[in-house]
């Protein structure tokens, strides 16, 4: 028991430090961009306390990519945000495989869709795999019993297994043994978390304000 403790506090610890980097250096950068081109540029908003709106047209018009760095800045923020919390997920996943602590998920899972079988409005209600995806994330949501940890890596399965070959209408089907299927391979076929799309948009970033600075 202890063990799974450490286990689980070192997972913790190395998927949440992947996402404060990403976040702190892909923000920073963002900012570090934003504010080199507004002062650059500060010219573009014309005499006195200047206008935003023509600042904003005159920037597009003069320097395009300085325009990309300062009016996409959040929506470069969210990327890193986003590609943060896929990275921080995926080495859970890797990691509770790696340490072949997989059973207790698979074992929860098995549990969430066996539950959800016996409700009384499953068959009513359930005759496809959205309807069927939607079901497993709100069980997975309202678990009580589960970890922080355990549902965020349940929840990023559910999101992600494929689930539309399923046969709902064979009345002989275990559901969770399939779904459990589903969860396996899916974990089989999940290389190490890659910070390739975290370089691509560094490197985007990069090279929008080295074409601000000389072009």
């Amino acid at each position: 028991m202890k063990e799974d403790i450490k286990i689980a506090a070192k997972i913790t610890a190395a998927s949440t430090l992947k996402w404060l980097v990403i976040v702190l250096i892909g923000n920073l950068f963002t900012l570090t961009c934003f504010l080199i081109i507004l002062f650059q540029n500060i010219s573009f908003a014309g005499g006195g306390h200047g206008n935003v709106y023509a600042f904003i047209i005159n920037l597009f018009f003069h320097n395009t990519c300085g325009f990309i760095l300062l009016v996409g800045a959040p929506i470069f923020a969210f990327l890193y945000f986003a590609i943060a919390n896929k990275i921080a997920i995926q080495t859970m996943i890797h990691q509770l495989w790696q340490n072949k602590m997989g059973s207790y998920i698979d074992a929860k899972v098995i549990m969430i869709v066996d539950k959800l079988v016996e409700s009384n409005d499953w068959t009513s209600s359930t005759s496809n795999d959205a309807m069927l995806r939607l079901k497993l994330l709100e069980a997975n949501r309202s678990d009580n019993e589960s970890s922080k940890i355990k549902k965020k890596v349940i929840g990023y399965i559910f999101a992600k297994i494929q689930l539309d070959d399923i046969d709902f209408s064979n009345q002989d089907l275990k559901f969770s043994n399939v779904v459990s299927t589903k969860l396996n391979n899916f974990v089989s076929e999940t290389v190490e978390p890659s910070f390739l799309f975290f370089w691509l948009l560094l490197f985007f970033q990069l090279l929008l304000i080295i074409v601000a600075q000389f072009f």
